[in-house]
């Protein structure tokens, strides 16, 4: 009996140790911030299938717009700032958002008509020094519905048009903040 009232508060201290331990090492408690810094870089290679230098993914590379970088860097600080989370001016020590755009091809046609549709690619890595925490990737060229019947609901969702590449951008953007971001809530 005497053994027994000696183990209850051993196993009670080895359940709250590693508990606090789980605590401690959860995403949550790892990229727990307010403030982010935004870094957007464009994939400097010239392969056509390559591997990301920081999640190590495979990519498909493609042409990027000239101002992609900085379309996708404003999309993405709008949107931070609408969530209610403060810009960094710098990296710092804290987490932050890297996004490696690789593909970024604009439309050839109109809202209606298209030679090429939009195509975007680019990777979210929520970082912590050189700790890669998420990764969210997005890889899209916009389908005719009678090539994917299954895009039905994104055809509608877009109105029913051929959509520019920073439209495309934007909805990646939005996925992309909403999986990075959801460790914070």
């Amino acid at each position: 009996m005497s053994s027994e009232k000696i183990l209850f508060p051993a196993r009670l201290f080895h359940l709250f140790s590693v508990a606090a331990i789980l605590v401690f090492l959860s995403p949550g408690a790892l990229f727990s911030f307010g403030d982010i810094w935004v870094e957007v870089e464009r994939f400097g290679g010239s392969e056509k299938f390559a591997a990301c230098q920081y999640c190590r993914r495979q990519i498909k590379t493609g042409h990027i717009h000239k101002d992609a970088e900085t379309i996708i860097k404003k999309r993405v600080q709008d949107y931070l700032i609408e969530r209610g989370i403060g810009l960094k001016e710098d990296k710092g020590s804290s987490p932050f958002i890297n996004i490696l755009v690789y593909r970024f091809e604009e439309r050839k046609g109109g809202n209606f008509a298209v030679e090429k549709p939009a195509g975007v690619g680019f990777h979210m890595h929520l970082m912590e020094g050189n700790i890669v925490g998420r990764v969210f990737v997005f890889d899209e060229d916009q389908q005719a519905l009678s090539e994917n019947v299954l895009n039905i609901g994104k055809f509608f969702k877009r109105g029913g048009k051929w959509v520019t590449a920073d439209q495309l951008a934007e909805e990646g953007i939005h996925a992309g903040l909403d999986y990075l971001l959801e460790v914070m809530e």
